[in-house]
């Protein structure tokens, strides 16, 4: 059984509680897109599967923008044929809206909300957890629980509490017969075999799965404030007390001398920590410019035993400053990100403090970014909306072009369209979460109907 099937039966009980509160009438007013599309691998050195190209059937049900009904929700779901560990569930967001006056509105469920400037334009999941079927693109996914908020002219205030936690959707994987099976190109297999005495020695791995409640049942809590002018000048601070959103992944070895043969075992655990951000921004006219802060505190308290080699999380500090202009059909935005501290070590009885450690913190640590939107109307129901962006760290490890445009035909058909290409140097370090995919050059070209 692919490990996504406990994330997926967690995510359906979540899905009935929050559709039992909903009036039957908001389901009729939510759009339905079926989608169909081929997913391509177009570098001559792509390996990571047998196949090159998979074809998918999927679907989005999604609330329209500015709706005034009381169930809101973005889901997506894709089946690949012949390809089950591509099978994916996408729940950005699904709640249902209490307004209790003009300015005060509850929220119940699942519901993105800008916590972080920083976090939602660089992706990386510190606040807000993310949907990493595909690592090249990560979308991000609303927290869980419980919002009250309070919106006035200048001053916008928000609750956030709940006893729930979803973490980040990384790709699919499986185990059979102590190997992880080669059918998702986006999960990085562990070796097979290492080097013992000048011989081969085959690894058999074994994956602890913790159980629904010891993921799900964690408490979160936060609260942000904004003030100014949204037009003008304008500061939000930010605070919250949560689970990482990525589990920590902890692991045993022995060496059985009979068979020359490794066993490892690999557990993951919910790790918690405190974030602070804080952001400052100015819009006039066209440009809208400004600089994101995020402090993140990792606890210090662990739910591995001393016999687990797990990893240990020091405080971070990220800055991003940016730039954008609004041209009207066309738009550009300019970002720089440096992080400090964050760095990860392990500890534990297999632990090496010359080695490199099982997990990485961030994706990549100092880099630049540009992209482009445009929203283009051809006609009354023509319009094209597309993003082109290039990142690039400052060590030069990787080069990143993403590409996505969807070109609506009518009120009824669309054409959509994605693209990642990745340029890895030669020397690039060992974890970082892009130059791995160097040959995983990706295209997906299909179309969409609604009804």
């Amino acid at each position: 059984m692919p490990i996504s099937g406990t994330r997926i039966s967690i995510i359906k009980t979540f899905l009935s509680c929050v559709l039992g509160l909903a009036p039957s009438h908001a389901f009729a007013q939510i759009k339905t897109e079926m989608r169909a599309f081929s997913d391509s691998f177009i570098s001559p050195a792509f390996e990571a599967t047998e196949k090159t190209s998979y074809q998918f059937v999927g679907a989005q049900l999604k609330t329209e923008s500015f709706s005034e009904q009381t169930l809101k929700m973005d889901i997506s779901a894709g089946v690949a044929v012949g390809a089950p560990l591509l099978n994916y569930l996408n729940i950005p967001e699904i709640y249902v809206e209490t307004r209790q006056s003009e300015n005060e509105v509850f929220f119940i469920g699942r519901k993105r909300l800008l916590w972080s400037e920083l976090d939602a334009q660089w992706d990386f999941g510190i606040w807000e957890p993310l949907f990493k079927w595909n690592p090249l693109a990560p979308e991000r996914q609303g927290l869980t629980g419980f919002f009250w908020q309070l919106d006035r002219p200048y001053v916008s205030f928000t609750l956030f509490a709940s006893p729930f936690f979803i973490p980040d959707q990384g790709p699919s994987f499986e185990i059979k017969d102590g190997q992880f099976v080669k059918g998702n190109p986006w999960f990085r297999r562990p070796p097979e075999s290492i080097r013992i005495w000048q011989e081969a020695t085959a690894i058999e791995y074994q994956f602890q799965r913790p159980s629904e409640s010891q993921v799900v049942l964690q408490n979160s809590f936060g609260t942000k404030v904004s003030f100014g002018d949204p037009q003008g000048l304008r500061a939000q601070l930010s605070y919250v007390f949560k689970p990482i959103n990525q589990l920590a992944v902890g692991y045993q070895g022995s060496l059985d001398l009979a068979q020359l043969k490794g066993n490892v075992d690999l557990m993951p655990q919910v790790y918690y920590h405190s974030l602070f951000g804080g952001d400052v921004v100015y819009k006039a006219a066209t440009t809208r410019m400004g600089v994101s802060y995020i402090y993140e505190m990792p606890t210090k308290d662990n739910t591995f035993d001393s016999s687990w080699t797990h990893p240990i999380y020091t405080p971070a500090q990220l800055v991003a400053p940016f730039i954008e202009w609004d041209l009207g059909r066309v738009a550009f935005n300019i970002q720089r990100l440096d992080i400090f501290g964050g760095q990860v070590s392990e500890e534990g009885e297999l632990a090496n403090p010359n080695g490199t450690p099982l997990m990485a913190r961030y994706p990549f640590r100092q880099a630049n970014q540009i992209s482009m939107l445009t929203s283009w109307a051809f006609a009354k129901a023509r319009r094209l909306i597309g993003k082109v962006s290039y990142t690039a760290p400052d060590n030069g490890d990787f080069q990143l072009v993403r590409f996505n445009a969807k070109l609506r035909l009518s009120g009824l058909w669309s054409l959509i369209a994605e693209a990642q290409v990745v340029k890895a140097a030669e020397k690039s370090e060992g974890l970082n979460e892009i130059s791995q995919f160097e040959n995983n050059d990706r295209l997906m070209l299909g179309a969409g109907y609604v009804f």
